[in-house]
């Protein structure tokens, strides 16, 4: 049960707290169901007697007057000495209702939906009303199923919303790269790498090293078809390097030349649909790559600025998945320790014990902030593969059979504490490996700022 006395543990006790030695007539409960433009209230005192039946309000000045006149007068005719309010994480609009509250004084608990389905599912009700929501929330704060969840603010706030819009990009651009493979198959499918076959084994050689490189997105926009290629011939292809500043070895003119000449593509005017779209998803790609350049160049600029730019300072951890972890972690001083990160990741093992059995510990629970765990996973198999000080650690879990997935999550695990420890105490990772000084480590990650200089105790 851990180190706290209470059945719900140090939230339990703290919940305990606040209501010990109070009359429960004179603690007031209000459950508010947000949403994009009618927003519900209900009032109602810790036995569940309704105050304010369920009423709209708008998200406007006069709307949360309306909100805060009901709140003032059903605290006057209790004589209320405790006030729980309890919101649904619906979508992004409670964010402007939690916000705006918090500035009148007002703490406002965050339920995450399922916690309100279980609400109405637990009194066999599979009706979803408005009314019904107020009320399995209402039921929610009273049980004490709120979450600590609190909103970034200021810089974090505005990392938050460029990471996760960075990640949500990038993976389009994968979307869009994978098009973009399959239209070049159709096209002209040696392009990617051809087939070798000597003494009985087969090899795959490429084309081009990087498919995505200058290079390979120059002949794909504008010789993509293989009789282009054969019509230019080996002096074409060096005058277009030069021009272009391609920088094409002989190996590899020589290599396009040789799958131009073999390949049993169609003809260009079979192929006029395919290329078109070539064209087309090209300039999306363009495009993609120069919004995620805007991106990282923000984001590097605000980590700088923050206490995040501390976990630059871990070898094997970029300026991308060090703001992303910092910016999903939030303000490190409402946790009391790392576990309580892992668990918000969702990364902590089930464990299945009954009886006198000692138990097992299985897949991981995936309860709680997908973003958080996601980087946290992207993070441990970064330091697996280029944190020397980490790899002992990899290393052991391999040697006992793990799945790699399974090592990048404990990995990841590991990172949460470490970055717990950094962002809470303001200290730099500390190296067991002769390495570089932390400026020097910070600066090698950059690539749109200048040399920084880091404070260190």
């Amino acid at each position: 049960m851990g180190k706290s006395l209470h059945i719900q543990g140090l939230k339990g006790t703290k919940f305990s707290q606040q209501l010990r030695g109070v009359n429960l007539e004179q603690v007031l409960i209000v459950a508010i169901d947000a949403a994009k433009l009618h927003q519900k209230a209900l009032i109602c005192n810790y036995f569940g007697d309704i105050l304010a039946k369920p009423f709209f309000f708008s998200v406007n000045q006069s709307g949360m007057q309306t909100l805060y006149h009901a709140i003032e007068q059903a605290v006057a005719s209790t004589g209320a000495v405790r006030l729980f309010l309890g919101i649904e994480a619906t979508g992004h609009y409670y964010e402007d209702i939690v916000r705006e509250m918090a500035k009148q004084g007002y703490l406002v608990q965050i339920l995450n939906a399922y916690t309100t389905f279980e609400e109405r599912a637990s009194a066999l009700n599979w009706c979803k009303t408005d009314d019904l929501d107020l009320v399995a929330i209402a039921h929610a704060l009273k049980s004490n199923k709120a979450t600590e969840f609190r909103l970034a603010e200021g810089l974090q706030r505005q990392l938050h919303v460029l990471t996760r819009a960075r990640r949500s990009e990038i993976r389009k651009r994968s979307t869009l790269r994978m098009e973009i493979r399959t239209l070049m198959d159709i096209v002209w499918r040696e392009f990617q790498g051809y087939a070798d076959h000597q003494n009985g084994r087969a090899r795959k050689i490429k084309v081009f090293s990087n498919f995505w490189g200058k290079a390979s997105l120059f002949f794909m926009e504008h010789y993509p078809h293989p009789a282009a290629i054969c019509k230019l011939g080996e002096t074409g292809l060096r005058r277009l390097s030069i021009q272009h500043n391609l920088k094409l070895r002989v190996a590899a003119i020589r290599k396009l030349l040789l799958v131009a000449a073999e390949s049993l593509s169609s003809d260009e005017q079979t192929l006029r649909p395919e290329l078109l779209l070539l064209r087309m998803k090209l300039q999306d790609l363009r495009a993609f790559d120069a919004k995620i350049d805007t991106l990282e160049q923000e984001i590097e600029a605000l980590l700088l600025q923050t206490d995040g730019r501390v976990l630059l300072t871990v070898p094997g951890l970029g300026v991308s998945t060090a703001a992303e972890l910092y910016a999903e972690i939030g303000d490190v001083s409402h946790y009391t320790h790392a576990g309580q990160l892992i668990k918000k990741a969702g990364t902590n093992p089930v464990v299945k014990q009954t009886g006198g059995s000692a138990g097992s510990y299985g897949k991981i629970s995936k309860q709680g902030n997908s973003h958080l765990r996601y980087v946290a996973y992207l993070a441990g198999r970064s330091l697996c593969l280029h944190n020397p000080d980490l790899k002992p650690f990899y290393e052991r879990l391999k040697s006992r059979g793990k799945h790699p997935r399974s090592i990048f999550v404990a990995m990841g695990n590991k990172m949460l504490k470490i970055a717990f420890a950094m962002l809470r105490d303001k200290k730099p990772f500390l190296s067991t490996k002769p390495s570089c000084p932390f400026a020097k480590e910070i600066n090698k990650k950059l690539r749109f700022s200048c040399f920084i200089t880091l404070d260190v105790a």
